[in-house]
């Protein structure tokens, strides 16, 4: 995106013309919001005066407003940057080292994904994270089951992903419930498909420690900001949605990281 340029001021005529054309693009509360701001910390300026040296520059520079704009918008995007990876870190271990989440690959750099199997764009991603995986096999996908999309059922698909992990199976069945919509009903016939016990499936599905573990997660994605499924967090990196360049860049940048050691 090209920077804007800074109209003629020969006449009042431009340039009220010029500033008319900026403000139908910028946002002019924000705008005026941080020059409430920056006049706030400026020495006392007789209010009469003060409204003529606004109006004055705007005139001089009617671009004042779309810079001001610009530049809270980069403050904020910052700010919510660095409050992202300050939460990542300090939620590391249950992010990357939690031996109760289930994981796909075996390689050293973690991908997290918070995932729900009611969540369209998830299952419309996992074709693609299936091959970037085949691709990278020095990536590990962790998988967050994230049950947010359609409670109860949500809840109910990921106590059977988990009761399926416990049981070696968690791949086969983690693929099935990605394929297609699914519901309750087709559990017992996913579970059999997979070659596992359905007793022992529902058992575990159905136990305090599923429940709870699905509860820490859950909390564990609130505490982050995580709206949304898919989502995927790498190093100190946020992927929101499913974009799989985004998710390789940042890959990319983790496999560099580490490499620096």
């Amino acid at each position: 995106m090209s920077d804007p340029q800074t109209p003629e001021t020969a006449t009042p005529d431009k340039a009220s013309k010029a500033s008319g054309t900026v403000f139908s693009q910028a946002n002019i509360t924000t705008g005026l919001a941080v020059l409430a701001v920056i006049l706030a910390g400026a020495p006392y300026v007789v209010p009469q005066l003060q409204a003529h040296l606004v109006r004055n520059g705007l005139l001089e520079r009617p671009t004042m407003l779309v810079d001001a704009s610009q530049k809270l918008s980069a403050d904020r995007e910052a700010e919510a940057a660095k409050s992202t990876e300050t939460a990542i870190a300090a939620h590391h271990d249950s992010l990357f080292n939690d031996k109760a989440d289930p994981t796909l690959g075996n390689g050293p750099i973690k991908v997290v994904e918070f995932l729900d199997y009611n969540c369209a764009y998830c299952r419309a991603a996992n074709p693609a994270i299936t091959q970037f995986l085949a691709d990278n096999p020095d990536v590990t996908l962790v998988v967050k089951e994230y049950p947010v999309v359609h409670p109860p059922e949500s809840v109910a698909l990921a106590k059977y992903a988990l009761a399926a992990y416990q049981s070696g199976k968690y791949a086969d069945v983690h693929g099935i419930l990605l394929t297609d919509d699914q519901n309750l009903a087709d559990l017992p016939a996913i579970t059999t498909k997979a070659g596992l016990d359905l007793d022992k499936v529902k058992a575990d599905a159905g136990s305090e420690a599923t429940a709870e573990h699905i509860k820490k997660t859950v909390n564990l994605g609130t505490s982050l900001n995580i709206s949304g499924t898919p989502t995927f967090i790498v190093g100190n990196s946020v992927v929101a949605g499913a974009d799989i360049e985004k998710l390789r860049a940042a890959v990319d940048a983790e496999r560099t990281r580490l490499k620096k050691g």
